[in-house]
């Protein structure tokens, strides 16, 4: 467990007599995931078993408890909450400790993990408790995916005089994982394959635990688009499409569900809540684009992986009922929006 002390009751530069005792922190990421069983569940035949290991390690800088950096923000807990002080400490572990030497007085807490090196995402709005949020980017409605596990907590601290306190900070992963494995018809002859996946946050507020969203609803089309990295073994017609983003709309609302026994299961929408949109160019160039809609919501931490194949004429077929399928043959790029092969 590593330990940082900062000295000097820095939130007050000049009057010092208000310090309390030494304040020690306690920071813990707590991983919530169902990454193992969903690959447990849905690739669970030996011959897929490569594959599983094959994306097991390629989501293990994302379904992982440690986190390399933390930034810590303490603010007044009245008015409009300013920030009363900052910092930033690399971590480098799955718990860490800090002691803190600061005014006695009430504060609200904030902590993110593992965002310094997030070239995806960046903290924002860290002047006001209720204005810090994590912030999705996007260069013409498209974004990379997440290169790894987001964590967050908030957390009430009441500063005594005089009396020696600790404090537990519990940090919760805030975004999560899909997959889409495609195999292979034999009749399947096609150029080239891409796949996007879309409607989840564009946001996310520290201080209450909520997402924020580019519309109301997916079917309005203007979520960010998160375009899929290729995961696939040797010998196998097989490939999962694997994206990290921010968690899709929930039901009844976007709050954050962590703490659970069951924190994956969860009924279905009305409508769509998330996608993924398969592009297959055929021999000839044209474009076979198939929609595959997920009316149940995809929650932070979770790794949602659905089964898919490709047949003759490029369109994309699942055996599963809870994924609904929209074929469009000849699509043209113009008629939507703009697909880079």
């Amino acid at each position: 467990m590593g330990a940082a002390a900062f000295t000097g009751c820095r939130f007050i530069d000049e009057d010092l007599s208000g310090c309390g005792a030494p304040l020690t922190v306690d920071y813990q990421l707590r991983l919530v995931t169902n990454m193992r069983m969903e690959l447990e569940t849905v690739l669970s035949l030996n011959a897929d078993l490569e594959l599983s290991t094959a994306l097991e390690t390629y989501l293990e800088g994302v379904f992982t408890d440690y986190a390399r950096d933390v930034d810590l923000s303490f603010y007044d807990t009245q008015g409009d909450m300013p920030i009363l002080e900052h910092m930033s400490e690399t971590m480098d572990a799955t718990q860490s400790s800090y002691t803190l030497y600061i005014p006695v007085r009430n504060y609200m807490h904030t902590c993110v993990a593992n965002i310094a090196q997030a070239s995806q995402v960046s903290l924002e709005g860290k002047d006001f408790c209720r204005t810090g949020r994590l912030v999705q980017h996007a260069v013409d409605g498209v974004a990379d995916p997440h290169e790894s596990g987001l964590f967050t907590a908030r957390k009430r601290m009441d500063i005594l005089a005089g009396v020696d306190q600790r404090f537990d900070v519990h940090l919760f992963m805030a975004n999560a994982a899909t997959g889409l494995v495609l195999d292979k018809d034999p009749d399947a002859n096609y150029k080239d394959i891409r796949v996007e996946v879309t409607g989840f946050a564009d946001g996310f507020n520290i201080a209450d635990s909520t997402y924020t969203y580019a519309a109301a609803s997916l079917s309005e089309g203007k979520d960010i688009r998160f375009r899929t990295h290729p995961v696939q073994v040797e010998n196998s017609d097989e490939v999962c499409y694997t994206s990290v983003h921010f968690p899709s709309r929930d039901l009844p609302d976007s709050k954050t569900v962590i703490e659970t026994e069951e924190p994956f299961i969860a009924g279905e929408a009305d409508e769509a809540l998330w996608e993924w949109i398969v592009y297959v160019v055929l021999e000839d160039g044209t474009i076979t684009r198939t929609t595959l809609s997920i009316r149940t919501p995809l929650r932070a931490g979770q790794f949602k992986i659905v089964r898919a194949m490709v047949y003759e004429g490029g369109t994309v077929s699942t055996s599963n009922p809870l994924v609904g399928v929209s074929v469009t043959l000849d699509w043209q790029p113009g008629s939507d929006h703009q697909v880079e092969f």
